[in-house]
């Protein structure tokens, strides 16, 4: 009964909306889902935090968590762009919007790092924000993800590996799990880092999560300025109340196979001096 009236509402409504996707783009462990559920608190904006079941749904060789499918993939490019699925994922997601009478949709995925291609030409009209953190960081925290065992299930550290390969990056054979985390968080930084620098400057918006967690206040502030929506001091106070660093700054290692793995942005990100300009 309840989709069936979702429905209906979506259909008597959507009319008076304007499909307006805008999706946060980082490497897993980079400060995604603290700035999602931040962003959230804005009562016009609907925010759907790791919909994989959606993606799946419609593209479901997007799948890499699960060894259900003969061909993941994990790149996704514009000639993976399927016309009839991607506008049954466009209706999926204006119908969140609408039925939250909300003005824009919020979306966190973090392995969207890999499909920002086929982001573009599926929501030409979608913005982006774009958080980057320290590579020591990440993936001393994505070792920790590791080492729970729910991390790297299905495909996706194979699908990894073979990208590294492609892109004839060198790795232990005997690769630990802070150098896996260091290889992904590299990986995600060199595919998002291509795509942002040739794009439209007015269409993303970009920090650091250094930035975030020292100044929340004057962070949230521009992405409300960015996506054009109104707010109170009220809002922001509430909305940033409890963001804190919860863990130790990581400056150095002296271990070399990290620093080798981290490639040309880690320096950048320890010092927080990268730009994707």
């Amino acid at each position: 009964m309840a989709n069936f009236i979702d429905e209906i509402k979506f259909i008597c409504n959507k009319n008076k909306y304007i499909f307006s996707p805008i999706f946060i783009i980082g490497c897993g462990r980079s400060g995604t889902t603290l700035l999602g559920n931040t962003i959230s608190h804005h009562p016009e904006i609907r925010y759907l935090n790791e919909p994989r079941k959606i993606w799946h749904k419609v593209y479901p060789e997007f799948n890499i968590w699960e060894h259900n499918f003969t061909k993941p993939k994990l790149q996704v490019q514009t000639e993976d762009i399927c016309l009839k699925k991607t506008n049954q994922l466009k209706t999926i997601f204006f119908k969140e919007q609408v039925i939250s009478n909300s003005k824009l949709l919020l979306e966190k995925l973090p392995i969207n790092c890999f499909r920002l291609n086929f982001l573009h030409q599926s929501f030409p009209n979608a913005k982006y924000i774009y958080i980057t953190r320290n590579g020591l960081e990440v993936s001393y925290s994505i070792s920790k993800k590791i080492e729970k065992e729910n991390w790297h299930t299905g495909e996706k550290e194979n699908l990894l590996m073979n990208l590294a390969h492609k892109n004839k990056i060198e790795f232990p054979v005997n690769i630990n799990n802070q150098e896996k985390g260091m290889l992904e968080w590299r990986l995600s930084m060199e595919h998002s880092h291509k795509f942002f620098k040739n794009f439209n400057r007015h269409s993303y918006l970009h920090f650091s999560y250094e930035s975030f967690v020292k100044q929340p206040k004057m962070i949230l502030q521009n992405i409300f300025t960015f996506l054009e929506l109104s707010f109170s001091d009220e809002l922001i106070i509430r909305a940033t109340k409890k963001i804190r660093r919860s863990n130790n700054i990581i400056r150095s290692t002296q271990s070399e196979n990290l620093k080798e793995l981290g490639g040309d942005f880690l320096s950048s990100s320890i010092n927080d001096s990268y730009s994707p300009i």
